[in-house]
């Protein structure tokens, strides 16, 4: 074994006392609300804290959430605001952002491209919010598949739902890598 998994091991042997790390966890909770950072890279700094796994990945995917109702349903009205301002920049950026959204949900219902051909283009969206939220790299997550799920006008129920699931599928990547156990097979 190597020496990050057997401090994990020591750690986790370890008892865990609430009381004592309630500051770690409102931290931890925070970070995981930050765009870029999220769940998934929270789960890691709760791991390093000391936090037993299960305790990080579901704090991870709770904390990570909170922000999606409020995205799903203010981004549009922030938009639409952005076209009233005085402020010829906010207003060419709002139209910019609006235009290349259109340019990739156009090119999401290309019938000639992959695997659109196999599902229908909305599904062919879903799953597409899907894998990209529940990919744990920079740029993507709850944030950014949220923006897309709202410029793209998706079903907000249906887009709420496939993020929660990219989310989780995302944060439990990352603890399994964290802890090791993806080693185990």
């Amino acid at each position: 074994m190597n020496d990050h998994t057997l401090r994990l091991m020591e750690m986790a042997s370890q008892p865990f006392v609430w009381q004592e790390h309630t500051r770690k966890i409102v931290l931890t909770a925070l970070l995981s609300m930050v765009p870029m950072f999220e769940g998934r890279y929270a789960v890691t700094v709760m791991l390093g804290l000391g936090m037993p796994p299960v305790f990080a990945y579901l704090l991870a995917v709770t904390a990570s959430y909170l922000p999606v109702p409020f995205i799903l349903l203010l981004l549009r009205p922030v938009l639409d605001w952005f076209y009233t301002l005085p402020i010829k920049p906010v207003r060419a950026f709002a139209a910019w952002l609006e235009r290349r959204a259109k340019r990739k949900r156009a090119g999401m219902h290309d019938k000639k491209r992959g695997a659109r051909r196999r599902f229908s283009p909305d599904t062919a969206e879903l799953l597409g919010l899907y894998l990209f939220v529940a990919l744990p790299v920079p740029g993507t997550g709850v944030w950014m598949g949220s923006a897309i799920a709202t410029l793209f006008e998706m079903p907000l129920l249906k887009s709420a739902v496939v993020i929660l699931l990219g989310n989780m599928t995302a944060c439990l990547l990352t603890t399994l890598i964290t802890t090791g156990a993806l080693a185990l097979f």
